[in-house]
């Protein structure tokens, strides 16, 4: 497999680490617009699934016979960092349909935010289920399995009734039968399928413009767009680049992250999907390699990319907090 250099780290303008990757853009009609790398391998998408998967949510009715926000629809469709706002939102919601924590299939968790991960553990707290960056997509899936009736025991298995449907969705969005190819097991402990990075960026281009797609499941996606554009906080978290570049752009990108370096954004007014993977999992380089691409399809204002500048080239700091180095694009690819 081929990949491209994406990203550079320097310290006193040295090059001190090299990042590959591949990248692909994609229209709502599956049509290749520009591509990176090798964009035909198979990549383990993880999370940068999961407003894909939400569909099913609303798609089924769930969202509307539960009366889900904008933000539990968002937070369904999120990694959240675990901050306060995110734990309370989810307890909330699972303690509404009469469940608790016990009832989400994720390990239990310390918060990915900083902050909130430290008072936990000056307090003498341990983490739990609900601070799971996956614990929203576990309240949307038992969400919609108790209205369809279906049994809430090992609803993370793949053999599960709700995750065949959820697999069923997800090969129509993206056009192949996922069941061809390896699926393995998530961090939270669902389905992790595996596919062609092209076929995810196709599948994150139909979400951004669902045009191709039946009018229920259209109107599934355009409702998870509006939720998410209005809730950017609960797609990711404060400093990310996933809930910046939606409250920047005001909806214009909508950003999902997956782990080992993937990194996904739909564009509704273009009608086009990205998708890219950092070669060596990183999650340093991603953000520079998807502003990169943004930049040079002309999607960002110069406004914006003021506001978005530490996202495009993020400064390394030193344990003095002296600006010692940069992440930023590579010169040379995207001006061939």
């Amino acid at each position: 497999m081929s990949y491209e250099l994406f990203v550079e780290v320097t310290r006193n303008a040295t090059v001190e680490s090299r990042h590959f990757g591949a990248a692909v853009v994609c229209d709502h009609r599956s049509n290749i617009l520009e591509s990176w790398g090798d964009v035909k391998g198979l990549i383990f998408p993880r999370s940068a699934l999961k407003p894909l998967l939400a569909i099913d949510l609303v798609d089924s009715g769930a969202s509307d016979h539960f009366a889900l926000s904008d933000a539990e629809l968002t937070i369904a469709c999120a990694s959240h960092q675990g901050e306060p706002m995110h734990q309370e939102l989810v307890m909330a919601w699972i303690n509404r349909l009469g469940l608790n924590q016990d009832n989400l299939a994720c390990g239990a968790d310390l918060p990915g935010d900083f902050e909130s991960a430290r008072k936990m553990l000056v307090s003498g707290q341990q983490g739990c289920r609900v601070h799971h960056n996956c614990s929203g997509k576990h309240a949307g899936f038992l969400t919609t399995a108790l209205h369809l009736e279906m049994p809430l025991e090992d609803f993370h298995l793949v053999d599960h009734p709700l995750q065949q449907l959820s697999l069923d969705g997800l090969c129509e969005l993206v056009g192949v039968d996922l069941r061809q190819f390896p699926i393995g097991i998530d961090g939270c402990g669902f389905p992790a399928t595996t596919m062609p990075l092209v076929d995810l960026a196709r599948a994150v281009a139909r979400f951004a413009k669902p045009v191709e797609l039946s009018d229920d499941r259209a109107k599934a996606v355009y409702r998870l767009q509006k939720a998410i554009t209005h809730e950017p906080l609960y797609a990711a978290g404060h400093g990310t680049v996933v809930s910046e570049l939606n409250q920047v752009t005001k909806g214009a990108v909508l950003a999902k992250t997956g782990a080992e370096g993937v990194l996904t954004a739909a564009l509704p007014e273009q009608g086009l999907g990205i998708a890219l993977k950092i070669s060596d999992g990183s999650a340093r380089a991603r953000s520079a390699t998807l502003m990169a691409i943004l930049d040079h399809l002309g999607v960002l204002s110069d406004d914006e990319k003021n506001q978005l500048q530490a996202h495009i080239a993020p400064k390394i700091a030193n344990s003095r907090g002296l600006v010692v180095g940069e992440i930023h694009p590579a010169h040379s690819w995207l001006s061939g």
